[in-house]
């Protein structure tokens, strides 16, 4: 699969899918494990110029690349931050609108998913959403740390973790270089977890 549809999704396709899942104009949006920002890019355009989307990465190779590419598209609205395992974003508590976690939670354990979870709610207005697309459990090219995870199981451990399960939207996604189709499942923070 090319880079041109990779390109034309980013810009098109995947900004409908993220206002679909509920993404609006002026919003805060964390893209968690962004890589080069193939889910940055849509969101950047999705809350447009109003709003802002944190691109979080370990890989600060990934986070060059996404910045020279969202400075291609004119895009000012990404703040790309850099992170080290185990260190708290550099985020305010109840400041964000959206939190995306997408194809990256296989690479964490389940202590590591769990320190997540709770970093997603410290940051999630009591209105925010947790969009979380779970690629990689046991019937979707099972890896890592999710090789004996079903999607119920993902959904469980999430609401364990004091977020309350909403809709599953299903549509086309990019995944790595490419496209597929796959579902993502949105969350809303527990009333009391938000206390």
């Amino acid at each position: 699969m090319g880079p041109m549809l990779i390109s034309s999704w980013e810009t098109r396709e995947g900004v409908r899918f993220l206002r679909r899942i509920g993404i609006r104009r002026g919003q805060a949006v964390m893209d968690f494990g962004c890589r080069v920002g193939r889910y940055s890019i849509p969101a950047a355009l999705a809350v447009g110029e109003e709003g802002v989307v944190y691109a979080v990465d370990k890989d600060a190779d990934a986070l060059r690349e996404l910045g020279e590419r969202a400075g291609s598209l004119g895009l000012r609205n990404i703040r790309l931050l850099h992170i080290t395992p185990g260190r708290r974003l550099d985020v305010r508590s109840e400041s964000v609108d959206a939190a995306l976690l997408y194809d990256v939670l296989h690479y964490m354990d389940q202590n590591g998913r769990r320190r997540v979870y709770m970093e997603m709610r410290r940051i999630l207005r009591a209105s925010g959403l947790l969009s979380v697309y779970p690629k990689h459990v046991s019937t979707d090219e099972p890896a890592d740390h999710f090789r004996s995870l079903s999607v119920d199981d993902v959904r469980r451990e999430i609401e364990r973790s004091g977020f309350v399960f909403q809709a599953r939207l299903c549509g086309t996604l990019s995944h790595d270089e490419g496209l597929n189709q796959g579902c993502v499942l949105n969350f809303g923070k527990r009333e009391e977890a938000s206390r």
